[in-house]
């Protein structure tokens, strides 16, 4: 008995309309601009689909029957790539968190493919900002040391180094409170921190003291109370210096900000502490550091409410030996490298312990 040809080609139509009638993903594609990735899924044909987006992860699932013949190739944006044939959708997992993602269908119209594509913003690391700020400047010359350098220069000098040296960090930014010979009053200072957003504010100065012996280095954080008579006498003397522009700010606090700083300087100030255990660990091995090296004291450079902040006594220009060391370009960028590595393992910690 013969079959008639129609209702041969009527059975295949029914087993296979599926497919005859069905969209094929023909390829996966990926590209990028300083702004934002891409991904283009090509089709042979239109198609309507849904998506559902995740922190990492996209799902499309489409409303008529697709078929996938051949494996698609994921490139680095993703780490898995699946075709569920029984739910008929397609899953993409990407390596990073994916922000703002635009899904959408371009019709194939006289175009080879019909395509969708998923657009969706790169994951911009935030630039970590860096306050250096050299001390005193202008007519505040601060100390004076036995080789009639001055104070301003010393720490203008390594500022500028550290300008440099941050330079060839990208997540790392440096803003200089001044890159010139400048008088700055200290609220000055903490406003450029403060406009800046700043992640980290460190202060270079260079001590002196009556006993000609006493050398090393040293390094504060806030204290509302000082941790000795010294470090009490050297932040009156440091935050004096703004009377020359006719300004006493330590007399300028209200009621208001010390409630605040007493609500948000615990945090603080032990990240502050953090920092200068890295700029220690960094310091030690190439320094000659002060007894007691972390002191506290109430500078008003340090009074910042939300930014780690770390005053660094670089050396006492009334002892010979570090005189003779904070004029040295080789003993400057022993400094600036250790201040730099610190900072690093800083930033570096923090991440990890997602403080």
């Amino acid at each position: 008995m013969k079959v008639p040809i129609k209702n041969i080609l009527y059975l295949l139509i029914f087993f296979y309309s599926s497919e005859l009638f069905s969209a094929e993903i023909i390829n996966l594609r990926f590209g990028s601009d300083a702004q934002k990735n891409r991904v283009v899924i090509d089709l042979s044909d239109d198609t309507s689909f849904s998506s559902k987006v995740f922190e990492d992860k996209v799902n499309i699932k489409f409303n008529e029957k697709i078929i996938l013949k051949y494996d698609l190739k994921k490139n680095d944006q993703l780490t898995k790539l699946n075709f569920l044939k029984k739910t008929n959708e397609l899953s993409l997992t990407f390596k990073r968190k994916i922000h703002a993602p635009n899904i959408y269908l371009l019709k194939k119209k006289k175009n080879k493919f019909s395509r969708i594509v998923i657009d969706y913003l790169r994951e911009r690391e935030k630039q970590k900002i860096i306050i250096i700020d050299p001390g005193h400047g202008g007519k505040d010359s601060g100390a004076v040391g036995l080789m009639k350098q001055l104070e301003k220069n010393v720490t203008l000098e390594v500022a500028l180094l550290l300008e440099k040296k941050f330079a060839k960090h990208k997540k790392l930014k440096v803003v200089l409170t001044r890159n010139k010979d400048q008088f700055l009053k200290l609220r000055q200072r903490t406003r450029i921190a403060k406009v800046n957003n700043a992640d980290l504010f460190i202060s270079l100065h260079a001590d002196y003291h009556k006993n000609k012996r006493t050398r090393g280095i040293s390094l504060y954080t806030l204290s509302e109370k000082a941790s000795d008579k010294e470090a009490a006498a050297l932040a009156r003397r440091e935050n004096r210096s703004d009377l020359i522009g006719s300004v006493d700010l330590s007399t300028e606090t209200s009621e208001v900000t010390n409630i605040l700083i007493d609500l948000t300087k615990r945090e603080t100030l032990n990240q502050s502490s953090h920092l200068v255990n890295f700029m220690i660990k960094e310091f030690k091995n190439d320094m000659n550091l002060l007894q007691r090296t972390h002191r506290f004291a109430g500078f008003a450079v340090l009074k910042s409410l939300d930014i780690p902040s770390v005053l660094i006594e670089m050396g006492y220009l009334s002892n010979k030996e570090d005189s003779k060391l904070l004029a040295n370009k080789n003993y400057q960028n022993k400094i600036a490298d250790d201040i730099v590595k610190a900072v690093r393992n800083y930033f570096n910690w923090k991440e990890k312990n997602n403080s």
